[in-house]
């Protein structure tokens, strides 16, 4: 798995976010780890460590839809072959991700830095309706840098079905400016003076719409992870629109816990 790649398949695996049910059902959430370490020798380690929420509750349907796609998450973190069950694909990717480790150190007996995968993952707003996942992971399997992202999402509880952006803001195109100054400001932290098309990987566009949001008590959170909309070195930038920011754009009676 290489840097590079990584974002663009995490990306396409937001697409399989699914599906639906009836009838509407009270769920649970505990956490549940997989962790795997494997030495090349003393200080060169290959480690994996996934925390990921499951979801217990009366609507077997639901609950399974929303553990599946809370697993396709955990699958693109570890790298993982979907076609295989789920605990059975994290136990090859550990042993793939050592033969990686492995793989590279015969390659150059001077190889000094351990492997990781990470991810973490928390509860961000829990309703009678609605349920919010933020889920962060971390990888280095070598090269200049590792990876960081966060991935956000909003389920229907009564379908299992992920909230579309156009569910909370029916007219994008006016979120889209409060999209870029939130945007800039994160980076104008740092960088006073930038404009919005110094960041950008397409500087003549307007900001993309975010993949990853999800409704918080205080409004709704969005996230643009490194690569997504702007080079690595721009990092990431991650900001909540309040409820009294986003005004009439959002009905906030719908969505607030």
């Amino acid at each position: 798995m290489k840097n590079t790649a990584f974002p663009i398949a995490l990306f396409a695996g937001l697409l399989f976010w699914v599906a639906c049910a009836k009838s509407p059902t009270p769920v649970q959430i505990k956490t549940e780890q997989f962790t795997a370490r494997q030495c090349v020798n003393d200080s060169l380690c290959a480690e994996m460590r996934l925390s990921y929420p499951v979801v217990s509750g009366a609507d077997s349907a639901v609950v399974r839809r929303l553990n599946d796609s809370i697993q396709v998450v955990v699958y693109l973190a570890a790298n993982a072959d979907q076609n295989l069950p789920f605990r059975a694909a994290l136990d090859t990717a550990a042993v793939r991700f050592f033969e990686m480790l492995q793989a590279d150190y015969d390659a150059n007996p001077d190889f000094s830095m351990s492997y990781s995968m990470e991810l973490d993952s928390r509860v961000a707003m829990q309703s009678n309706r609605y349920l919010s996942i933020e889920m962060n992971g971390y990888a280095f399997t070598g090269g200049a840098h590792g990876y960081y992202y966060t991935v956000l999402n909003t389920f229907h509880i009564e379908t299992a079905e992920s909230v579309r952006l156009e569910e909370l803001f029916p007219d994008t195109a006016a979120l889209r400016p409060l999209l870029e100054k939130a945007f800039l400001e994160v980076h104008r932290k740092e960088q006073p003076e930038v404009e919005l098309a110094d960041l950008l990987l397409e500087p003549d566009a307007p900001l993309a719409l975010p993949a990853n949001y999800c409704v918080v008590p205080e409004g709704v959170r969005f996230v643009y992870n490194p690569y997504e909309v702007a080079a690595y070195a721009v990092g990431q930038a991650d900001f909540t629109l309040t409820w009294k920011q986003l005004g009439t754009l959002v009905e906030r009676k719908k969505w607030a816990p």
